[in-house]
Parts: structure tokens; C-alpha cells; sequence
């Protein structure tokens, strides 16, 4: 089910990628993780099986406790819709920082930013948003309408841009396990001082003010 030898190479380059990884996520998150095991899936029915039931083409990575499932690099276009196979890098930094939000949040909500921060940091660009699309980050808690990779990727990046790095990770210290959709607002507005609604955001996304 699962190829844990893969070749020698790959090996090579998968220890190197994980040592620069960790070294750029410990930075980012202020924290240091357990190094995670890597398994490799030889097949969509690998995925399938694992999680019981059809999973959908574009599914080609996913973390449980410690560990990050994804699909072999020899089989990531082939089992999966992705084109290129230079996505299975990305796909791999994007789960890892799963691990790491996981880790500081103890849950994996608001879903929008969970997705965003790791699509960011992995460097998958999303297309820019209007103010009416991007509003609909409103609608994301856990999960709801709209693509929540775009929307995820939108906030992370303009929140980074025009606050900084700091109060991000200060905003996802602050949670816990059971924090609500209200409670998250509540966080959200004593981190910023703008109100996690519709005006609140509108004011974030005209503000002129950057973040050194």
C-alpha cells in the first residue's frame, strides 16, 4: 500500500527538503515540532482505502497525528487532476504546516485560515479576489461557501502585508481546542482592533497602512 523505500535519490532529496522546511516553519510558527514521518502513496486506492470511501482527484495529500500522506512523486499526476509533478513540493510544505497549526491551535479552525497559511507559505499563489468574493471568508467557519483555498490565501496574504507576521501568530496562540466562530471573532478583534464582520474586513482590505 504505501512505498517507504523509495529510490536512493528521492530519499536524498526528501530528507533535504524536510530539513530546509523545518528550519523555515520553526521560524515562521516560533515553535519546533517532532520531525514527521513521510508516507508515500503508490495509488489513488491507497487514498481511498485509508479514508474509506472515493476521494476526489484533487485529495493528494493529508496529515494523521504526526504523520503527512502523499501520493509518490512517480504517481502524484497520474492518480491525482494536479499537471505537474513539481506540485508534489508544494503539496508536501503545505501539509507539513498543517502539522504546526494543528500543533499551536489544537484544532484545525477557522478552516479558511488553517488552508490559507499553508497554501501561502507553500507558495501555491491563488488568484487575487474582489471585495465581494473575498467576504465570503465570513462563510468559512469550519468549512462553507466559495473556494476556501482562494478566500484563505486572500486573508493570510493582506493580513501579513498590512499587520505583520507577529500578530498573526499571536492571533493562532490564542486559541483552543474548542474555540467557537464567536470566540474567534472576539480573538480576532482584540488582535486587530477591527471587527471580524463585514465592515470590519472591508476596512482591512481599503486600509493604505503597511506593515514593515
Amino acid at each position: 500500500m504505501i512505498c517507504l523505500n523509495a529510490k536512493v535519490n528521492l530519499n536524498i532529496k526528501l530528507k533535504k527538503f524536510l530539513i530546509k522546511t523545518e528550519k523555515e516553519l520553526n521560524n515562521f510558527f516560533q515553535i519546533k515540532l517532532e520531525s514527521p514521518l513521510v508516507i508515500l502513496l503508490n495509488s489513488r486506492k491507497d487514498i481511498n482505502k485509508i479514508f474509506g470511501k472515493k476521494t476526489p482527484t484533487w485529495l493528494v495529500g493529508f496529515i494523521r497525528k504526526n504523520s503527512i500522506f502523499i501520493l509518490h512523486p512517480k504517481v502524484y499526476t497520474k492518480e491525482s487532476s494536479h499537471k505537474s509533478r513539481q506540485d508534489f513540493w508544494k503539496t508536501l510544505k503545505h501539509e507539513y504546516c498543517h502539522l504546526y497549526y494543528k500543533k499551536i491551535t489544537g484544532n484545525t479552525c477557522p478552516d479558511w485560515l488553517n488552508e490559507g497559511l499553508a497554501c501561502f507559505l507553500a507558495k501555491q499563489v491563488k488568484p487575487k479576489l474582489n471585495i465581494d468574493e473575498s467576504l465570503d471568508v465570513l462563510k468559512n467557519f469550519p468549512v462553507g461557501k466559495g473556494d476556501v483555498y482562494k478566500i484563505g490565501y486572500f486573508w493570510v496574504g493582506l493580513l501579513l502585508k498590512k499587520f505583520g507576521k507577529l500578530r498573526l501568530i499571536k492571533l493562532l496562540r490564542s486559541f483552543k481546542p474548542e474555540t467557537s466562530e464567536h470566540d474567534f471573532a472576539k480573538i480576532f478583534y482584540k488582535i486587530y482592533k477591527i471587527k471580524f464582520d463585514n465592515k470590519g474586513l472591508e476596512k482591512i482590505f481599503k486600509l493604505k497602512i503597511y506593515s514593515k
